[in-house]
C-alpha cells in the first residue's frame, strides 16, 4: 500500500511539473508577442503600420507606402539585405540566395508605390540593375567606397548592408555626397567596352610571355635583343645561333614565343576591328579623323566614355577622367595639388597619347598654340612637361565631348582632317 502511494504522489508531482512548465511558456510568448506588438506600433521594426491599413474606399485593397529601400552587400554565393520602409528604422539584415532575393525585391512592389534597390558596383557588373530595372524597381548602384568611416576594423556583411541602407537614405532625400551613383550602361555599350578591354587584356599578356622570356636570358648572362620572339622561324633561328644561346635556353624560349605570336596576332585581329568601327561612329561635326589622331585611340575613348551626353558641363568631363587639380583649403591657406586620379584610368591613357600626338602632328590646333611655346622651354623628362601635358590632354577630352555632342567643329578648333594615307606607327 505504501508503495502504492507513494507512486501515485510521484506521478501527481511529476504532471503537475508539466503543468507549471506549459504555463511558463506560454506565458513567454505572450510577453514576446507583446513586445513586437509595441516595436510595430512605437519604432516600425517589423512592419509599416500603412502596410496593414486598408483603403478606405476598397476595404479589400491595402493602401501602399511612398517608398521601401533595400540596400545589398552583394556576394556571388548570397545577399545580405536591409530594409527600410519609408522613413522608419532600418531593419535589421537578412540573408538570401541571389534569386531569392530578386523574387523577395519584386514582392515589395505590392506594399509600395516605389523600390529602390541599392548596392555597389562590383564583380557582378549591371545585369542585377538591367533586371531589377526591367521588372519595375528602381536600382542605384553605387561606387565602392570605404564604408568603415571611423576605421574601427570591423567589417561584416550585415554592418556594410546597414552602412549602404544609411547612404541611400540619404541620398533619396537630397544628400548627393551620401553616394556616388554609378551610371548604368546598356548592353550593347558594354559589349562595345569589352571588345577595347579584351585587347588590353591580351596585349597585357603578350608582354608577360615577352618579359619572361628576357628575364630568362638575362638570368642566365645571355645577351637579349628587343623584341627578340618576333619574326618567321627562319628568322628566329638566325637570332638563336647570332647570340649562341643554348639549345636548353632556346627550348624554354620557343615556349614564350609560340604564346607571345598567338597573343599578337589576336592583338591586331582587335585592333584593325576598332579602326574600322572609329570611322563608321564619327558625329556630323567630325566627318574625318583628325590627323595624326588614331581611329584605335579615338574609339577605345568613345567606348570608355559610353555615351558624350551623360556630361553637362566640361567640369564633369574632367571630373569622369580624373584629371581634375587636389586641392586643401582653409581659410586663407589654399594649395592646388597633381590630378586627382579618380576617374577612369583607361581615359587618360588614351588622352595623354592623344596629347602627344597634337603635338606632333598638329601645330594649328589652339591647345597645341597655348602650350607648345611652354613645353618647348622645359627639359625632355622634366616633372614640368609632364604637367604641361596632362594639361592638354584635359582640355582634349573637352574639345571631344564638344565633338561628339555637336557643339563645335574640327575648323573652329583648328583641327586638320586626316587627308590621303592613314598614318601607321612603325613596329618596334
Amino acid at each position: 500500500m505504501k508503495r502504492n502511494r507513494r507512486l501515485r504522489a510521484s506521478s501527481s508531482l511529476f504532471v503537475l511539473v508539466l503543468v507549471l512548465e506549459i504555463l511558463e511558456e506560454e506565458e513567454e510568448d505572450s510577453e514576446d508577442e507583446l513586445i513586437w506588438e509595441w516595436l510595430d506600433a512605437h519604432q516600425g521594426a517589423t512592419k509599416h503600420p500603412a502596410m496593414n491599413n486598408k483603403h478606405k474606399n476598397n476595404p479589400t485593397k491595402s493602401q501602399k507606402v511612398n517608398v521601401i529601400k533595400l540596400s545589398a552587400d552583394v556576394h556571388k554565393r548570397e545577399y545580405v539585405v536591409c530594409r527600410q520602409i519609408g522613413d522608419q528604422n532600418i531593419q535589421p539584415a537578412q540573408t538570401f540566395e541571389p534569386e531569392a532575393a530578386f523574387a523577395w525585391a519584386l514582392k515589395q512592389l505590392e506594399s509600395a508605390e516605389r523600390v529602390v534597390f541599392c548596392y555597389e558596383a562590383g564583380f557582378s557588373g549591371f545585369s542585377l540593375a538591367r533586371r531589377l530595372q526591367a521588372k519595375g524597381v528602381e536600382p542605384v548602384v553605387m561606387c565602392p567606397q570605404q564604408l568603415d568611416e571611423r576605421c574601427k576594423r570591423v567589417n561584416t556583411d550585415r554592418r556594410d548592408a546597414r552602412k549602404i541602407a544609411g547612404r541611400l537614405d540619404r541620398f533619396l532625400a537630397g544628400n548627393d555626397e551620401a553616394l556616388v551613383k554609378v551610371r548604368i550602361p546598356t548592353e550593347k555599350e558594354e559589349d562595345e567596352r569589352a571588345i577595347s578591354r579584351q585587347r588590353d587584356q591580351v596585349l597585357k599578356a603578350r608582354k608577360q610571355f615577352e618579359a619572361q622570356g628576357r628575364s630568362l636570358l638575362t638570368f642566365k648572362g645571355l645577351s637579349c635583343p628587343s623584341s627578340w620572339w618576333r619574326g618567321g622561324q627562319e628568322q628566329w633561328q638566325q637570332t638563336a645561333k647570332k647570340y649562341a644561346w643554348p639549345a636548353c635556353i632556346v627550348e624554354l624560349l620557343e615556349v614564350y614565343r609560340r604564346l607571345a605570336l598567338a597573343a599578337q596576332k589576336e592583338i591586331d585581329a582587335l585592333t584593325l576591328k576598332l579602326e574600322q568601327a572609329a570611322k563608321a561612329n564619327l558625329p556630323a561635326s567630325m566627318p574625318e579623323l583628325p590627323h595624326g589622331f588614331g581611329g584605335l585611340s579615338l574609339e577605345s575613348l568613345r567606348r570608355e566614355v559610353c555615351s558624350w551626353e551623360r556630361f553637362n558641363n566640361r567640369g564633369q568631363v574632367g571630373s569622369f577622367f580624373g584629371m581634375c587639380a587636389a586641392e586643401s583649403t582653409s581659410g586663407p591657406r589654399q594649395v592646388q595639388g597633381s590630378i586627382t586620379k579618380t576617374g577612369n584610368p583607361r581615359c587618360r591613357h588614351w588622352l595623354i597619347e592623344l596629347a602627344w600626338r597634337a603635338l606632333a602632328f598638329q601645330p594649328d590646333y589652339w591647345v597645341v598654340k597655348k602650350f607648345k611655346p611652354r613645353i618647348g622651354q622645359t627639359k625632355v623628362r622634366s616633372v614640368m612637361r609632364k604637367k604641361l601635358i596632362v594639361a592638354m590632354a584635359r582640355l582634349i577630352g573637352v574639345d571631344l565631348w564638344r565633338l561628339y555632342t555637336g557643339q563645335t567643329t574640327l575648323s573652329k578648333l583648328g583641327l586638320l582632317a586626316r587627308k590621303g594615307k592613314d598614318y601607321v606607327l612603325k613596329a618596334s
